[in-house]
């Protein structure tokens, strides 16, 4: 009978064993290796009203190595990873003598070694990718390069389709992300030099643009609609959404314990935030869709003083 036993429990244990190698085996064929290469090159913008302003931004270069093919884009790339992949995102420093690039993505910890490069160097950083929304960056100059432009949105999605986090309340029909930036002209136009404290944003922007360029948000009555916040400016931005309520599920790319309903989620300087919308079935406040704006009514842009400003800032609608 103990002799019976006993080969009972090997099997079972050779079974348990065999189980568990399997679903290592699964796991690890689901995660991946990413390799991503930036680079950080001066360039230019567009602005409302049609006026261009200097910036320092990433880009991705078309010939890997070479920053000469790399276009400063304002935000940077989109950076996508799913969750367990390793990342290791190469930055290559093209700006001016003098200015050296220190990436970084809050809420990321790397692995340890390098963080900065050089005029004419480069740094490779790696991480494990968890969920959430990130806003990568360079904090060289003292937050100046920052506020050129050296700032984009990197998601790591999860294993789960159509889910934000490892919750099934983060699940979403439709994506949206948005990227908060705002621009001082006379800031751009001198970086180096410029008084910081007299430091004015006149332009506002999501994802580069100014209604009424800013793409809608197409959301159908009865979907969930999931908002990726970036705030890659100075200043702390209060968002608004009239017709429907904002259930905040994520800061900083974390999971709260206690989602809230907001009509106005005001996003840090630097940070991120994730809320989900439910697109009601009734008419929307406005013919457009409905509004969400920069509660701060930053929805002007150029010279606030003199001729009038033109009518934009960050404003875009939801549609159903």
């Amino acid at each position: 009978m103990r002799t019976s036993v006993h080969r009972g429990a090997r099997a079972l244990l050779v079974l348990v064993l065999a189980v568990f190698g399997l679903t290592c085996v699964v796991g690890s064929a689901t995660a991946a290796t990413v390799a991503i290469e930036l680079c950080a090159v001066p360039g230019t913008a567009g602005l409302p009203g049609g006026g261009i302003v200097p910036i320092w931004g990433f880009g991705t270069p078309t010939t890997p190595g070479d920053c000469t093919t790399a276009s400063a884009t304002l935000p940077g790339p989109q950076l996508t990873a799913t969750a367990g992949d390793l990342v290791t995102i190469t930055v290559r420093n093209a700006l001016p003598a003098g200015h050296v690039v220190s990436f970084e993505i809050p809420g990321v910890t790397f692995d340890p070694g390098p963080t900065d490069a050089a005029p004419g160097a480069s740094v490779s950083r790696t991480f494990t990718a968890q969920p959430g929304t990130y806003l990568y960056q360079s904090g060289g100059d003292a937050g100046r390069q920052e506020g050129m432009g050296l700032s984009g949105a990197l998601l790591v999605r999860t294993t789960t389709a159509n889910q934000a986090y490892a919750s099934a309340t983060t699940a979403y029909d439709v994506e949206a992300v948005l990227v908060l930036t705002a621009v001082d002209p006379a800031f751009n136009a001198a970086p180096e030099t410029f008084d910081l404290h007299s430091y004015r944003a006149t332009y506002w922007l999501i994802n580069g643009k100014s209604y009424p360029d800013v793409p809608a948000i197409a959301g159908a009555a009865g979907q969930r609609v999931l908002l990726r916040y970036l705030n890659a400016g100075y200043d702390n931005t209060s968002m608004m959404l009239l017709g429907m309520h904002q259930q905040v599920v994520a800061r900083s790319a974390r999971l709260l314990t206690n989602p809230f309903a907001a009509s106005t989620e005001t996003i840090p300087a630097g940070a991120t935030e994730d809320t989900i919308v439910t697109v009601p079935a009734g008419a929307p406040p406005s013919t457009h869709g409905f509004p969400l704006f920069n509660r701060q009514l930053h929805l002007t842009s150029g010279p606030q003083t003199g001729t009038s400003p033109i009518g934009s800032g960050m404003l875009v609608f939801i549609q159903p």
